[in-house]
């Protein structure tokens, strides 16, 4: 039987954040909304230090 993989909850939670800032970003764009960008880079920013410090690269192994 598959083990699957092992991703831990903060990992799916970093790429939920990253996602969450991308989208902001896609709709900051065609809107031409400088705080909808900026939010959305602070949103994805912080998910990128979010994968930093729980080494979310890691769960591949």
């Amino acid at each position: 039987m598959a083990e699957g993989h092992r991703s831990k909850p903060t990992s799916w939670a970093t790429v939920l954040v990253i996602i969450l800032g991308a989208v902001i970003l896609g709709f900051a764009l065609p809107m031409q909304s400088v705080v909808l960008g900026v939010l959305g880079g602070v949103v994805f920013l912080v998910g990128v230090v979010m994968g930093f410090a729980f080494r979310i690269m890691e769960d591949f192994h």
